[in-house]
């Protein structure tokens, strides 16, 4: 958490721990690309099975696991990728809308083991958005809080106006998981009309973190205050260290952000450490414990293909859709410095201003009868609890072995923000376990 702004000098030393700390993390990529890259097969641009993952995944001519590629295209001409699956047409019951959100640095193909689960296929749509700046959507003109939040928003509303039936029982549903739910927590506070559940996994509800970090900071200087007055007490700096030790952990684990938070030129060296390597090792790290194993073969390939998203042969492809220009200017790095702009400008934590189109679909969705349904059951009406508390059905889905988040600091006190929301502890060992 970086200083008050009128501190001057804690800025001024704030702004040369960030940089410094980020050159830290930078060179230690590269001293791990030196030791384990030996470890991960050099790649070509002719790599059969990663042309294969990436024909399978993205070419606009095929369905990829019986998916249908699709393109939605926002009032401001961003063409936004997505697949879906929608359910036969002798299926019967209620259909819901399940809208999936993918975080750093993947796609929908994420959730591609979710989308080919039969029992979810019979009984909802299924929806999975590339995040704009990845995959096959376009980039947007900044990534600040209110432009990402906006894309989303007028997606999600497209999406309800495109698949669930008027006067109809269904509900929507948005799952999402990293930088998908973080966006997700947002929604639920600020736009809660636009689902009925957010199942949210691993990431941060960006007031509930900060709210913890200053807690815990003000409770380490009382204390250490106090022991000023009483050194004797020597219990008194433990419990402080107690206090800080999770910001510690998540100041640790979080150097990777610092290093994308670099200048320009530093924070785009890792794309060129060669044969996607800083990809990979994500991927591997993702996968299992031990990131120095890395993922080969199909699998690896896979993984691969979803992060990189399109390549030429894709882009270039006959057929009566086509991907935005973006998607084509992206290659030269696979879209690093995209990826990274959700880091670089602000969207976790800078306030959303709502258009007027915003605010006139939001009102008339909480006017609608499904809305209504929605107030009913008591989602989307709660205005209690602090600055930032979710105003719809969240359920958070947690797995343990996180290796960049504490959850002490993305947790703690997450009942205060949840108003109305049953609270049941349950721990994961993996997404939606």
């Amino acid at each position: 958490m970086a200083p008050k702004r009128h501190h001057p000098i804690l800025g001024l030393l704030w702004k040369a721990f960030q940089f410094g700390y980020g050159l830290v993390v930078l060179v230690s990529y590269i001293a791990l690309a030196f030791i384990r890259k030996r470890r991960f097969r050099k790649l070509s641009d002719r790599d059969r099975e990663l042309l294969v993952a990436r024909d399978r995944l993205w070419n606009l001519n095929k369905t990829p696991h019986d998916l249908k590629h699709r393109f939605c295209i926002l009032r401001a001409g961003t063409k936004l990728h997505y697949v879906e699956s929608v359910p036969p047409a002798d299926s019967t019951g209620r259909k819901n809308l399940i809208i999936f959100i993918h975080g750093f640095p993947d796609s929908w193909a994420l959730w591609s083991h979710h989308l080919r689960n039969n029992e979810l296929r019979q009984s909802a749509t299924l929806i999975a958005l590339d995040l704009p700046g990845f995959g096959g959507s376009d980039t947007l003109p900044d990534f600040g809080s209110t432009t990402v939040l906006e894309a989303i928003t007028e997606f999600i509303l497209a999406m309800r106006a495109t698949y669930l039936t008027p006067d109809t029982s269904s509900r929507v549903l948005l799952v999402a998981h990293d930088w998908g739910a973080l966006i997700g927590f947002r929604l639920a506070s600020e736009a809660p009309q636009l689902a009925d559940r957010f199942i949210l996994s691993n990431s941060f509800h960006p007031p509930l973190a900060v709210s913890n970090a200053r807690n815990r900071l003000s409770t380490a200087a009382r204390i250490l205050r106090t022991w000023t007055t009483t050194p004797s007490a020597l219990r008194l700096p433990l419990k402080a260290a107690s206090l800080l030790t999770p910001l510690l952990s998540q100041l640790f684990k979080s150097g990777y952000v610092f290093l994308f938070n670099l200048p320009a030129p530093l924070a785009a060296f890792p794309a060129s450490l060669g044969d996607h390597w800083l990809l990979r090792y994500n991927n591997a790290l993702a996968a299992h414990p031990d990131p120095s194993t890395p993922l080969e073969g199909p699998v690896g390939a896979k993984a691969l293909a979803s992060t990189l998203g399109p390549s030429m042969s894709e882009i270039t492809a006959p057929g009566p859709e086509s991907y935005p220009e973006a998607v084509r200017t992206r290659l030269a790095d696979g879209g690093w410095m995209a990826k990274l702009a959700l880091y670089r400008q602000g969207m976790a934590s800078d306030p959303w201003t709502k258009s007027l189109e915003t605010l006139w679909e939001l009102n008339e969705l909480s006017n609608s009868t499904r809305s209504s349904a929605r107030r009913a059951s008591g989602a989307g009406v709660f205005d209690l609890g602090p600055e930032g508390a979710l105003r719809a059905r969240v359920t958070v889905v947690w797995g343990k072995q996180d290796v960049a988040i504490d959850e002490r600091v993305a947790l703690e006190g997450m009942g205060e923000f949840m108003a109305g929301n049953a609270i049941h502890k349950r721990k994961a060992t993996s997404l939606l376990t």
